[in-house]
């Protein structure tokens, strides 16, 4: 029996990349998986939900591909419904999807711009969560993991000021809610991944990039399966490193 057979999980910006791996390693440890992501058709960079879910049937795992944009407040409280009634129940939230919309200094940053990255990486995390919480508080048990950078923290590309300020409200949010809800006995955390060669960064950089130190989607998944199986008593209200597995933390 898998770490997270019975349990029920909601992965968005699923359809490609790490929140794709992590979609495939929930399932393979016995977790039924929506597949939440605006990737229906392919595009300028592969991957779409229903190609994550039809990988993870092929393996014989249940998933779900449902069309969602985090920023939209009523597909987000479509998808929580979907899962409610498609399972009855939401265990586990990951909160993936997100991105830069290109690096660029603050002097000449269009506020358009700004709007996006703010509704993708900091409304579109606050909403899914909303929208999940009051099934985990009614079960009193949950965990949402929250996609953060090291950009929160550092400077690691230039221009990327709006980029980390948003990653590092990601992580305050996380550690908050984390004492908000501990009482439910629902663990909240934040996870910088490091860097994943994703089909998104495989389209950024040039031919002949060199990936050295660069992990695979799948390598960094893996300390998802375990951040999936804590509770409040267990493992809450920490901002972790996906590299940092099994020497730094747990």
């Amino acid at each position: 029996m898998g770490k997270l057979a019975g349990k029920v999980a909601i992965v968005t910006g699923a359809s490609r990349g790490l929140g794709k791996a992590i979609a495939i390693l929930f399932s393979r440890e016995g977790a039924s998986v929506i597949v939440a992501a605006r990737s229906e058709d392919t595009k300028s960079v592969p991957g779409t939900i229903h190609e994550t879910a039809e990988a993870i049937r092929a393996e014989g795992g249940t998933a779900m591909a449902v069309r969602c944009d985090v920023t939209n407040g009523e597909e987000v409280k479509g998808l929580a419904q979907r899962a409610l009634d498609e399972f009855g129940q939401i265990d586990v939230l990951v909160n993936n999807a997100g991105g830069p919309y290109q690096y660029e200094k603050l002097e000449t940053y269009p506020m358009w711009r700004l709007d996006k990255a703010l509704a993708l990486n900091v409304k579109g995390v606050f909403m899914c969560t909303q929208a999940a919480l009051p099934t985990m508080i009614k079960q009193q048990r949950g965990c949402i993991i929250n996609l953060s950078s090291g950009a929160a923290q550092t400077f690691r590309y230039p221009g990327d000021t709006v980029y980390g300020m948003t990653k590092a409200a990601v992580e305050r949010f996380s550690l908050g809610l984390a004492r908000e809800v501990r009482e439910h006995n629902i663990s909240v955390v934040a996870v910088q991944p490091g860097a994943v060669k994703t089909e998104g960064a495989e389209v950024l950089y040039p031919k002949g990039f060199d990936w050295t130190g660069w992990q695979e989607p799948l390598d960094a998944a893996k300390p998802f399966v375990w951040l999936a199986c804590q509770t409040a008593e267990t493992f809450t209200m920490r901002v972790v490193r996906s590299p940092d597995f099994e020497t730094v933390w747990p």
